[in-house]
């Protein structure tokens, strides 16, 4: 039998944070993870699910901002049971800017999320880790 799986993965991050001390801020957000899928398995009729959470997060972030060189970290958790049943992240990034309003990024992420679904009175436990290395541009205005 001919078998076709289209999954495309859906995801979105906002935070926002209030100084505690200096370079260390408290910070709360929410964060959108969705896998939406169709499988199609010869004749029989498509099998197409957009399962998603919206979990809520709190954490903590370091930002050390210097005229070159700048240092953030960030650690949250969330879930909660609202969304998903656990949800942690992790972020170490170096930014260089050497010259005005241009920079490099660099660093390293982790993600992980332990989602519960039911489906025709089943239930799918979905545990997943991701992580890598982050590398890019900045534009800093």
């Amino acid at each position: 039998p001919q078998l076709a799986v289209d999954a495309d993965a859906i995801y979105f991050h906002a935070t926002g944070g209030r100084e505690i001390v200096p370079d260390l801020f408290v910070t709360g957000g929410v964060r959108r993870l969705a896998l939406k899928y169709d499988i199609r398995l010869g004749d029989l009729p498509n099998f197409a699910r957009k399962p998603g959470v919206w979990d809520p997060l709190i954490g903590l972030g370091w930002h050390r901002v210097g005229r070159t060189l700048e240092f953030h970290g960030t650690f949250e958790g969330g879930g909660f049971g609202v969304g998903a049943d656990v949800d942690l992240s992790g972020m170490f990034r170096l930014d260089w800017k050497p010259i005005s309003h241009f920079g490099i990024t660099a660093g390293y992420n982790v993600l992980y999320f332990k989602v519960t679904d039911t489906l025709v009175n089943r239930t799918f436990v979905v545990k997943q880790t991701m992580h890598g290395p982050i590398l890019g541009i900045g534009l800093y205005f």
